[in-house]
């Protein structure tokens, strides 16, 4: 050939040239394509992130029927923060896949056409099949994702439930009767889940066994077609279009899944966002002045100065710090009212004024909760508010707080602003300090911030807490008694700086001292003596005459109201009662036993505190910051994932199909290479005559072909079976390990933490997991064929390619390091954004009082910002380890490309042999770049399996036993205690000491004595809640220690001290089981004085009860506990504060109920009312865990020094 000008077609047409250029479009791609996705990563965090801080927003304006009426549950709304936003997360992510999917099938078909003609048009025929069938999958997939978030939600409710009211379960042995029930949603779920898993296989069959159809097609049609026979050009140019619809093939079904996924949870949120709302006027939240109008003020009577100082700012100092002027007095001239009614403003002296109000809880009711309520409240006064159980009292705070529906009438209050302090029956605190739940977004006054601890008296605990006051308590306080958390819900009261105060109910969970104590400096000495309005609801009749005004209710109406003079001269069984309840009192005596009982529970704190710092739940070691924390951190792995984990994953599958499923992964790639060396020699035979028919040819390409396609079925089959399997396995191994463990877990374990495992780390191992181990076994075996492949042709390309390999071990090596550490934070920081969640729903009513939404919901953006910058980390990471496999990929196609050129040209390698090689080589690129990535994304969803199996190794309760009873056991109810010594944990320190009792069958016996004491504690140790490590006891002559656990608890009583209902009809909550007939049912409602609310119901026993009991009041929530208790007509019955939410009244009745019912029945009576035990055979005096008193009532008030007189003489 002459010298010549080289041509563009000449340039083009050299094989290293083509190589080159191939390298670069390889890197060219990769930049974009990685880019495109780091790009679609944050605006799909910023989709999350909008829609998590939506739903939270949406909640605090939620309505409280919306929630207590069962339209929304705790574990529904969690989805929607959880699994509903992750669905839009996905679609942002895999939304231009949608329309970038059918363009690149087009494009690639077309050159298709101009390599292979008509052939490959027929065979891409084949996609007319899968498509529609890829779209059918995709439609069935969007109905199966909102049947399984269905099932879901109804799971997370009742396991909400269940950790919510597990101290209840425990003591009923009902827990097993929850998990079976937990467990028949699960199978129910399950079944969703199989169908979603199997149209993936489904789906994933399809896009494997779819192109090896094509090409066989397109091959077998191309001489009858072309009229000319295959050769290695148009083969292997034609194979690499093939392999080029392999991408768009399998993420299509991907993308649509997202899609249908995003379609069903955008239409459970718009449900939830069109959800019923408090009124505007009343939300706060959303509200561009709110941010100036958080502080509420005292009436125009009173000037508080408030200054800011510094978290460290000690409690107690030598000088009085500087004031800042300014802050004070405001004019309190304008009106809001509730429920955007315009009235008149209100009358001078007139804090509250309702006027012909009738309300309801449900907005599309027409039955009235409250009804005729016309009351005026007067300013800086105190108004009390009492009345039967159920009669409507927490039901005209509601009113008053703007939570219930005006159908009539108005609600009128005297400050410019709808700002309450409010202390709710149950009180509910934050996961902070004691000093954060106090000031509750307050700026610190110490001068103030002191008075408050001691009118709560609350000084001598924080004394002893380890970082004082900035000693976290945990998720609701559990780590704080019930009169604990009551004082402190209270001091956030009396700390506010807010001239409206509603107290509903607190002092029912004091004992007398401190109830006496707390009324008497800080309701009378804080709260009045500031000319602050208070509204008390109490059933503690003897706190009456201190009131300005009084109001009665009943049934849903003011049946009187007025001075304490008044209404007790309207009312002669009121003020009988009153007179039962009060006499005159020593006031210095009453000191001189508070200060007492202040030291006694000092000594018990230190003793708990002590017994704590030895056990390590306070954390000690890491600086101030970290001093006094309680809550135990959540558990987070080092280092990869330990093959231990693995084998348990494993062995949860089962072992004959893990093998069978890594054999038919094997068996698959081998028949595929082999395919592909076969097609290889067809293609060689268009260039030279080997003896072999075209026909010959085809029917081989099609039996391999078809034997490849049964060995994807196979394996698509046997992992689906396996994960499935292996899903069930792990959910119930944790559902029941988590419900065996002891009480501790509970106390240091925050319920978000746990509904985390069993909604997020499950939807994992449920859906994930098949997806990523599918794509991670595929990729393996793919790789390791194309290296075979290649090596074949060219064995010099093993030597190339090693340092290649060792870049990928190394890059992938180093990365797996960083993202694992990444997923695992991004696992734990999502805890405390479901935390939050959990804890505010909880405290709506409290937080919307405040008008402290703002502050909450900055709060939830700060943990949403944590959770989004761990997640984001981890994308990023993914982006920069793909770009950089990319270039060594490219690499890895350049060695291959020369080392098959220079193997033609120089070895005579067969041209066919040239193609197939660097066929490979383009997909082995690809491959070891999805393999790394599989990989990486299975380590990390391994993370959920790592977690989940953490909690099936948490250690459980004995339920075992060695010794039967009969059905009838205990038949007499005697009780002995020999020498117990007890504690809640073994590395705690003991709270009952040496104790020795016997109680005869049929005695009733009442424990009394301070906070702290040990009397619940004592109660426990009947049930085995609590670890009696000394000792034993004896329920009628069988050491209960030998006895199965749950036939004990079944066979003993009991009326806990906080009331719980589950979501269920009346009949289930009162017989979980279905053993007792109707009129049992009846009964037992009729002694626990709950026969005429339960008549007047629609569905009388099959009558539904809310989450939580919401739809009953707290006090008719402990009489159905009651009616439970009478139900089980066991011969030992205890009574932890049964009485301590109801009216003196329903009291008085149920006391002789007692006395009759139970009359030959054994009774252990814990009160704070001590009149409610001077009736019982014999009392005992508790003190610090050892028995203090101890006799008949008359022989201990007999002597006026002993412990039992002076608590009567504080109750009086």
């Amino acid at each position: 050939m002459e010298p010549h000008l080289l041509t563009v077609e000449e340039f083009l047409s050299n094989g290293f040239v083509l190589v080159g250029l191939l390298f670069v479009s390889v890197i060219l791609r990769s930049a974009f394509n990685q880019r495109h996705m780091h790009w679609m990563a944050v605006d799909s965090v910023h989709v999350r992130s909008a829609l998590q801080t939506t739903v939270y927003e949406k909640s605090l304006r939620l309505s409280t029927y919306a929630i207590s009426g069962g339209e929304m549950t705790m574990g529904r709304i969690t989805n929607h923060m959880s699994t509903d936003a992750t669905a839009m997360l996905f679609l942002f992510q895999w939304l231009h896949h949608l329309w970038a999917i059918p363009i690149q099938v087009v494009v690639t078909l077309i050159l298709l056409y101009f390599e292979l003609g008509a052939s490959a048009l027929i065979g891409a025929s084949v996609f007319l099949i899968v498509f529609p069938l890829q779209m059918s999958i995709a439609g069935a997939v969007s109905k199966i994702q909102k049947d399984i978030l269905e099932f879901a939600d109804d799971r997370l409710k009742h396991s909400n439930e269940l950790l919510q009211g597990m101290k209840l379960l425990k003591l009923y042995g009902w827990e097993a009767i929850f998990g079976d029930k937990i467990e028949e949603m699960r199978k129910n779920e399950m079944k969703q889940v199989l169908k979603n898993n199997t149209c993936y296989s489904i789906s994933n069959f399809l896009t494997l066994a779819g192109p090896i159809l094509v090409t066989l097609i397109a091959y077998a049609t191309y001489e009858l077609l072309n009229g000319k026979p295959l050769t290695p050009e148009v083969t292997f140019s034609s194979l690499a279009f093939f392999n080029l619809l392999y991408a768009p093939i399998y993420n299509l079904p991907m993308a649509l899944a997202f899609l249908a996924n995003a379609v069903v949870s955008t239409r459970r949120l718009q449900a939830f966002l069109m959800a019923p709302e408090i009124d505007d006027d009343t939300s706060g939240n959303g509200n561009e002045q709110l941010q100036g109008e958080l502080e509420c003020f005292f009436s125009a009577e009173v000037t508080m100065e408030a200054v800011s100082y510094d978290d460290n700012t000690p409690l107690l100092y030598d000088k009085p710090p500087k004031m800042a002027p300014g802050y004070g007095a405001v004019d309190q001239s304008e009106n809001k009212v509730v429920q955007g009614i315009e009235t008149p403003k209100t009358p001078l002296g007139v804090a509250v004024m309702i006027k012909d109000g009738v309300f309801t809880w449900n907005a599309e009711s027409e039955t009235a909760t409250l009804s005729d309520i016309n009351v005026i409240i007067p300013e800086g006064k105190l108004t009390m508010i009492t009345g039967n159980v159920g009669s409507g009292k927490s039901s005209l705070v509601a009113a008053i707080l703007g939570e219930m529906t005006t159908l009539r009438g108005s609600v009128q209050v005297i400050q410019n602003r709808l700002c309450f302090a409010y202390a709710a029956q149950k009180a509910w605190l934050i996961n902070a300090t004691v000093r954060e739940n106090i000031l509750f977004g307050q700026s610190f006054n110490p001068q103030r911030y002191r008075s408050v601890l001691e009118a709560c008296a609350l000084l001598p605990d924080i004394d002893i807490l380890p970082a004082g006051d900035k000693t976290e308590i945990g998720e609701k306080g559990i780590n704080l008694s019930g009169g604990q958390k009551q004082r402190i819900s209270v001091a956030r009261s009396l700390y506010s700086h807010i001239g409206l105060v509603l107290l509903d109910d607190p002092l029912s969970a004091l004992d007398v001292h401190v109830g006496s104590h707390l009324f008497e400096h800080g309701i009378l000495g804080m709260l009045i003596k500031e000319k602050r309005t208070v509204i008390l609801v109490t059933h503690q009749l003897q706190y009456l005459r201190y009131a300005a005004k009084v109001i009665v209710m009943k049934d849903g109406r003011i049946s009187q109201q007025g001075s304490f003079q008044e209404v007790t001269g309207q009312d002669p069984e009121l003020h009988n009662q009153w007179m039962d309840a009060v006499s005159d009192s020593d006031t210095e005596s009453l000191e001189y036993k508070m200060d007492a009982s202040l030291q006694q529970e000092r000594q018990q704190l230190e003793s708990l505190v002590k017994s704590m710092s030895m056990s390590n739940d306070f954390v000690t070691s890491h600086g101030d910051s970290e001093v006094g924390k309680l809550i135990s951190a959540e558990e987070m792995e080092s280092g990869s994932i330990s093959a231990r984990v693995y084998l348990y994953y494993m062995n949860a599958m089962g072992w004959p199909l893990v093998v069978l499923v890594a054999l038919s992964y094997l068996t698959q790639s081998g028949l595929t290479l082999a395919t592909n060396f076969w097609l290889s020699d067809w293609s060689n035979a268009g260039l030279i005559t080997n003896g072999t028919t075209e026909t010959e040819y085809i029917v081989g390409y099609a039996a391999l072909s078809f034997t490849s396609i049964a060995a994807t079925l196979v394996f698509c089959v046997c992992l689906l079976q396996a994960l499935f399997q292996a899903a069930n396995k792990l959910h119930h191994e944790m559902l029941w390990n988590v419900i065996a463990a002891p009480m501790r877990f509970f106390d240091t374990t925050p319920i978000g933490r746990i509904l985390n495992r069993l909604s997020n780390d499950t939807r994992v191992i449920d859906i994930k997991m098949l997806e990523s181990i599918d794509n991670t076994l595929y990729f393996a075996i793919a790789v390791l064929a194309s290296f075979v492949a290649i090596a074949v042709v060219t064995p010099i390309f093993v030597v190339l390619v090693t340092p290649a390999f060792i870049g990928y071990y190394f890059l992938q090596k180093y990365y797996i390091a960083t993202s694992r550490g990444l997923q695992r934070l991004e696992s734990v920081t999502k805890s405390p954004v479901f935390a939050h969640f959990s804890e505010t729903l909880g405290g709506l009513v409290t937080i919307r009082a405040y008008k402290e939404q703002v502050r909450f919901n900055q709060a939830i953006l700060t943990k949403v910002d944590i959770n989004n910058a761990a997640y984001l980390f981890l994308r990023t990471a993914n982006r920069w380890l793909a770009f950089r496999l990319d270039l060594i990929a490219s690499g890895v196609i350049l060695i291959a490309g020369i080392a098959t050129m220079i193997s033609s040209l120089e070895f005579g390698v067969e041209p066919s042999l040239v193609g197939l090689a660097i066929v490979y080589a383009l997909m082995i690129s690809n491959y070891m770049n999805n393999l790394v990535r599989c990989a990486t994304e299975t380590e990390i969803q391994m993370n959920a399996v790592e977690r989940v199996e953490y909690y099936t190794n948490i250690k459980r309760e004995p339920y075992s036993g060695t010794r039967s009873v009969g059905d009838n056991w205990p038949q007499k109810g005697d009780i002995s205690l020999e020498n117990i010594s007890v504690r809640y944990a073994e590395d705690l320190e003991p709270v009952l000491n040496n104790i020795s009792l016997h109680f005869n069958p049929g005695e009733k016996v009442g424990i009394c004595g301070r906070t702290g004491s040990g009397k619940s504690s004592l109660s426990l140790t009947l049930f085995r809640l609590i670890d009696t490590f000394e000792g034993h006891v004896f329920i009628d002559g069988i050491d209960i220690s030998s006895v199965q656990l749950t036939t004990l608890r079944q066979r003993l009583a009991v009326i806990p001290q906080d009331p719980v209902l589950f979501t269920g009809t009346i009949r289930w909550n009162l017989d979980p089981k279905g053993h007792k007939p109707d009129d049992e049912l009846w009964h037992s409602l009729e002694i626990a004085q709950l026969t005429n609310i339960v008549h007047s119901l629609t569905k009388g026993l099959d009558s539904d009860i809310t989450e939580g009991g919401e739809n009953f009041s707290v006090g008719e929530r402990q009489l159905f506990c009651l009616a439970r208790a009478f139900l089980r007509n066991s011969h030992v019955l205890v009574m932890d504060e049964a009485t301590a939410s109801i009216d003196t009244n329903t009291e008085e009745i149920l006391q002789k109920v007692v006395q009759t019912a139970f009359e030959d029945k054994t009774v252990l009576t814990i009160a704070h009312r001590v009149s409610t035990i001077l009736n019982c055979d014999t009392i005992i005096v508790m003190n610090e865990g050892r028995i203090m008193e101890y006799g008949t009532p008359e022989t201990l008030l007999a002597d006026p020094s002993s412990e039992l007189s002076a608590l009567v003489a504080a109750n009086k």
